[in-house]
């Protein structure tokens, strides 16, 4: 027998489910819908105020952000982090944070327009984002609709004598643009790149590299060929001096590599042998002056990397204040004016305004909230992306989506269960009509032999009422043979109602 019951609670189930199901797939088509159609629902320029946003927009949670890529010109300086970007005007004094129109904030690389120093490029993992105001406003974004079909940007280099010819490197290869970011075409597929350079005496010449080893244009980048394929592993940083012959420092995950002659011949520093190279830093002044990173490491050269003094006072800053260790390793250097030096780490921002003699850990945490929720502006683009990909609603959304793909499982064992349960009830009432049809025939025919024997019944009654009626007017020699035919008929109607009483009984059983 069925458990009705559980039938019952499946339906239910079953219902709810697929409730949960719809509102998931709802968030998902009309968020999806809005995204591929901004222009036609005027959301593509629109912005919300703060105010009616959550906070994690606007705030930083930690003041020791991981430092990606830095940027600077004589009088401004750019930090990209993997929350946003920093920008300070007063040589690192006072910073601040600069989001506005970044749909995504996780910042691989920055680039200034040396011609116009008003004109940034930020690489991130949805595509390519330009300001034209110094970083006020990114009010343009390039993605796979202007030719970008890889978004994820690793590095991004300006052609010196041309800035509106972009390279960035991503995990599809390498695509250009000549229009400034506005339109982009592969130049170079098939392998994954992580850094692109141009060759400063040389600036039609590009370095790239990537997992698949280093490769080099001479063309403007029309043509690829891999290079120093037994001489050098593949770089990390890289980078080239504007000497003749050309001075080339290539730094690996095992050594640092030096070539005074273009490349054709390259030399391991027996100082950093076996040791990951991170960062390479050239003083613009004096090009002589040389700075590396390497882990939590600091070290810096007056000859071209000759030799090499590690600078103490930069691990003793980090590691000696408080007492305490913190794990670092230094991603970025950079140097503005004539002896301030920035160094992004993972755990952090650092200057030096003495080369390196005394260091300030730069806290970015006071670079947000100046403005108050009314001035706090995000694009309804970018929300809706957000909303799309789930951040927006947080651990939420993504239990959210476990639920529903859950209930996706569990839609389709209910529907299953329902689907079995109402084929047995229909197959119980099919067998039970077919054994109410039995029973109605078998009650037919029983009738209908009750009604032959009731009638034979009736016609003996009568027989023996004349057989009665006959002794009566007989004569008296002629009662015993009357007497023995009423014996024979009282017989023969005892016989047949014992018959009629049993079928009577098991008519009764029957119904």
């Amino acid at each position: 027998m069925l458990n009705i019951r559980l039938f019952k609670n499946t339906r239910v189930l079953h219902k709810w489910v697929g409730l949960l199901i719809a509102v998931f797939i709802l968030i998902l088509s009309v968020s999806g819908f809005l995204l591929m159609h901004p222009k036609e629902f005027g959301i593509e320029q629109a912005q919300i105020s703060g105010k009616y946003l959550p906070t994690k927009y606007f705030q930083v949670h930690s003041a020791r952000r991981r430092i990606q890529a830095l940027a600077t010109t004589s009088q401004v300086l750019y930090a990209g982090t993997d929350i946003g970007i920093y920008r300070s005007q007063d040589g690192g004094e006072t910073w601040l944070q600069t989001n506005q129109g970044l749909f995504n904030q996780n910042i691989h690389s920055l680039l200034i327009n040396s011609k116009e120093p008003d004109t940034v490029y930020a690489g991130t993992d949805h595509g390519v984002f330009k300001s034209e105001d110094g970083g006020e406003t990114w009010s343009d974004w390039f993605d796979e609709t202007t030719g970008l079909t890889h978004v994820k940007i690793n590095d991004l280099v300006l052609q010196p004598d041309n800035p509106d010819t972009l390279f960035a490197a991503t995990d599809g290869g390498i695509f250009q643009s000549v229009d400034a970011g506005e339109s982009w075409e592969p130049v170079f597929s098939g392998q994954s790149i992580q850094l692109i350079r141009f060759s400063a005496p040389k600036p039609n010449t590009l370095y790239a590299s990537g997992k698949g080893g280093i490769f080099r244009s001479n063309n403007n980048g029309r043509d690829w060929s891999p290079v120093w394929e037994s001489a050098l592993p593949t770089a990390t940083t890289l980078v080239s001096l504007n000497t003749d012959p050309e001075f080339l420092y290539s730094g690996s995950e095992i050594g640092l590599y030096k070539s005074f002659n273009g490349g054709r011949n390259w030399v391991d520093d027996p100082d950093f042998k076996k040791l990951p190279i991170n960062a390479i830093f050239v003083s613009p002044s004096n090009q002589s002056q040389i700075y590396v990173g390497s882990g939590d490491s600091f070290y810096f050269s007056n000859n071209g990397g000759d030799f090499w003094e590690k600078i103490s006072s930069f691990t003793k800053k980090i590691n000696g204040d408080s007492g305490t260790s913190i794990d670092i390793a230094i991603t970025q250097i950079t140097g503005q004016k004539e002896k301030s030096l920035y160094v992004g780490t993972t755990s952090g921002l650092y200057v030096s305004k003495d080369r390196g003699q005394n260091w300030e850990n730069i806290d970015l945490s006071g670079a947000v909230n100046q403005l108050s929720p009314d001035e706090m502006k995000m694009d309804v683009v970018k929300l809706v992306t957000e909303i799309h990909t789930g951040r927006f609603f947080g651990s939420y959304f993504y239990m959210l989506v476990d639920l529903a793909t859950l209930g996706i499982i569990l839609l389709t064992l209910s529907g299953i269960l329902i689907a079995y349960y109402r084929a047995r009830v229909k197959t119980r009432k099919k067998l039970a009509e077919d054994l109410a049809t039995d029973q109605v025939i078998e009650f037919t025919e029983t009738t209908e032999e009750l009604s032959t024997e009731s009638q034979e019944i009736h016609d003996m009654i009568e027989h023996i009422t004349e057989h009665i009626e006959k002794c009566r007017l007989v004569y008296m020699d002629q009662e015993k043979k009357e007497i023995e035919e009423i014996g024979r008929h009282l017989n023969k109607l005892d016989k047949k109602m014992h018959r009629l009483m049993e079928n009577l009984g098991e008519l009764e059983k029957t119904d």
